[in-house]
């Protein structure tokens, strides 16, 4: 489906995870994969930054990660005009609640960066793939600092026989970073730098990299294993509402709001006017 000027694919998760393993495991010489997770919020950077939608639309995956893309899926899908989309919006919304499975069905599935990271994790550990980790630098956030100097305990509690390195990434230190990754046996590479970082720097490192595989953009997906942040439980997953549990247990609860009033209010209105 195409929201404002990005096309994101159908996907089926079952197709997608099968794909991305298999050129991890091919014996094959072939170049590195790249994969983004865009979101509402994301979508709506688009619109104001042409150099991020071309640096998104040169991803060898788009994925569907936000319930709220749901909402932006059915406004594009219908024939209505604006006014019509406006009052149409508790239908779309009540989908969302209650019939998400037709919705991944006509739309693809929703994948989470979040989902992804936890089954890619579990396969490199059964099959011994070293990854690399790229963390943001937030020196004067004492709780991010502490959760990182607590990164590598962490993680290997959830996957003890996991090969991993972790590296704390600022623009000061990325060339020396990378460099460090293309002499390692990593062929993964995660990059939790945020909305439009983590893109630029998955792209930057497969051209000094050519040990990596596979590049992915996926938020604050590692979070959640080391202890920073906690995931909504699956039934709030299930319902849609794993934004209304951050807002509850998110150490910037302010900044969270802002992000989650971009989603579900500023978005929606913003696909209804751009169509």
């Amino acid at each position: 489906m195409k929201i404002f000027e990005l096309e994101i694919p159908r996907l089926r998760y079952s197709q997608f995870f099968k794909e991305i393993t298999h050129h991890l495991t091919s014996k094959k010489q072939s170049r590195a994969l790249t994969v983004c997770t865009p979101n509402p919020e994301i979508c709506l950077k688009t619109l104001e930054d042409r150099e991020f939608l071309a640096l998104l639309t040169s991803s060898d995956y788009l994925t569907s990660d936000g319930i709220g893309l749901y909402l932006g899926y059915q406004i594009m899908d219908n024939s209505h005009g604006k006014l019509w989309n406006i009052l149409l919006l508790p239908k779309y919304i009540f989908k969302i609640l209650f019939f998400k499975t037709l919705l991944y069905e006509q739309y693809g599935d929703r994948i989470c960066g979040s989902d992804i990271t936890d089954d890619l994790l579990n396969f490199c550990e059964q099959k011994g793939i070293h990854i690399a980790i790229l963390d943001p630098s937030y020196p004067d956030d004492a709780a991010k600092c502490e959760a990182q100097e607590s990164f590598h305990a962490n993680l290997a509690t959830h996957f003890p026989y996991l090969h991993f390195e972790m590296y704390v990434y600022s623009e000061e230190n990325k060339d020396t970073i990378l460099k460090k990754i293309a002499k390692s046996e990593a062929q993964v590479l995660f990059s939790t730098l945020g909305m439009k970082k983590q893109e630029e720097s998955i792209f930057e490192a497969i051209k000094i990299c050519p040990n990596i595989k596979l590049a992915l953009g996926v938020g604050s997906s590692f979070d959640y294993f080391t202890g920073f942040q906690k995931r909504a439980p699956h039934i709030w997953r299930q319902w849609g509402l794993e934004w209304l549990y951050r807002i509850f247990t998110s150490p910037s609860k302010v900044k969270r709001i802002q992000r989650i009033y971009r989603a579900v209010i500023i978005f929606p209105i913003t696909v209804i006017r751009h169509k």
